[in-house]
Parts: C-alpha cells; structure tokens; sequence
C-alpha cells in the first residue's frame, strides 16, 4: 500500500487540539486515581476494602507452591517495562508498515504514555505500602497503588480497537478481545500471587489502562485524520487493509 499524498506527515493525527484534549484527560483520570488512592490510605483504611485486600494477599502466600512460583514470573514479565516497550515498538512499526499512516500506531503509542505517565504521577503521590506478606519480587517503586503492570496489560487494549477497526470477522474479534482481556487478569493474579499488590490495586490499574486506551481512542478518532479512518467516506475507497478479509477473498479466487 501507498502513502498517502503528502506522506506520513499528512496522516499524523495529533494537533494542538488533540494534544491539549489529551492533556486534559491525563489530569482527569491522575486526579481521580489520586483521590481513590488517598481514600484507601486515609478514610477507607480501616473499611472492609483494605480488610478484603489483607485477606486476599494473606491467602495468596498460603497457598503458594513452587510450580505456582515459577509460573506466576511469566505473568508477571507480560507487562514488564521491557516488554511493553518492545511489544509497542513492534506492533507499532508492524501497524505503520501495513496501513502506510500514523492513526494505528499512534493509537497504541499514546495510550501506553498515557497509562503510565498517570500511573507513575499516582502512585508517587499516593504513597500505599505493598502487602505486608514475603515478597517474591523487587521492585524500583515503593508504592503498591495502582498497580502499573496490570495498568500496561489493559492497554494492550488498544490492540483490540485496531483489529475492530479492519475487519469484521466474528472470530478474529472474538479472539482478540479475549486476549486483551486474559492478559490484565492472568498479570493481576501473578503480581497478587507474589506479594506485590492489594486486589484494589490491580483493579485500579486496569480501569486506568482501559480508560487511557478510551481516552486516546475518542480523541485521536475526532482529528480529520483519525475521523478519515474511522467514518471513511463512501465515495472514496478506505485506505485500510482488512488482512484476514483479503487472505480469505484471495483464497476464494484461487
């Protein structure tokens, strides 16, 4: 597939607007994740959400076994810094390689800054201490609210939005969409397995992960440019390439 006229620069869907608009979302979702932070460590401290939290990770230690602790290291390196970093770069390129435009990749790129610009913002401001259970892992930051590995497996949400976006194969959706929602479930269970995090934590970094994706989705889809891929107009031909849809007519030619 070709560019299109005016190259890559033409495509690139994020302006003052945008970039204003997503700022603003970024302050919206790290003031909201702050003030469920602080109601955790401050008010809700004694409630029976932290009681719920304590007994949860209490369980997780009792029932620890050496499979279990090997296991649950591949659960958690899903959403290590180093592998969300390098899975983003290659789908990005990947995306950017099929669809000769910046929507795509933009959409994946932006929504993991996003998720974890406000996650670091939130847990330095919150403060939570991590469970008080043996650890199985070490980690950089001391703070256990939100949890930043289950916050980047939501992102991978993104993924979902793309695939939804180029094909309307019942299965191909099916698939991704039970992936994408698999992976923040299998990373909150493996990093409440190792003494990581609270349940609360892991919830919250999911919802952050999948609001930052929604976030970025709505704004970059409302740029001409997004808005051209998203609601393309009849006369002209849609510059997307639906892969699955392609494979399947080439095979019916054969």
């Amino acid at each position: 597939m070709t560019a299109p006229s005016g190259g890559l620069r033409a495509t690139w869907p994020v302006h003052r607007r945008q970039s204003v608009q997503l700022l603003c979302g970024w302050v919206v979702l790290t003031v909201v994740w702050i003030g469920l932070g602080k109601l955790l460590t401050g008010p809700l401290s004694a409630g029976s959400i932290v009681h719920a939290d304590e007994h949860v990770a209490h369980w997780m230690v009792a029932h620890r076994t050496p499979t279990w602790n090997h296991v649950t290291v591949w659960g958690s390196l899903l959403a290590e810094t180093t592998t969300k970093v390098v899975v983003t770069a290659v789908l990005a390129l990947v995306f950017l390689r099929l669809w000769r435009r910046w929507f795509e990749p933009a959409l994946l790129v932006v929504s993991l800054v996003i998720e974890a610009a406000a996650f670091i913002t939130v847990t330095t401001v919150v403060g939570r201490n991590r469970p008080d259970v043996p650890r199985l892992d070490g980690s950089p930051v001391g703070s256990s609210f939100p949890s930043g590995h289950t916050a980047a497996a939501a992102a991978y949400a993104a993924i979902a939005v793309v695939v939804f976006l180029h094909t309307r194969k019942r299965w191909a959706r099916i698939v991704v969409v039970v992936l994408t929602a698999l992976i923040p479930v299998i990373v909150a269970l493996a990093r409440m397995y190792r003494g990581m995090h609270f349940l609360s934590d892991t919830i919250a970094g999911t919802v952050l992960g999948g609001a930052a994706v929604a976030l970025t989705a709505v704004v970059l889809a409302r740029s001409p440019e997004g808005a051209a891929v998203v609601n393309p107009s009849p006369e002209v031909a849609d510059p997307s390439l639906d892969v699955l849809e392609s494979a399947d007519h080439d095979r019916i030619v054969a």
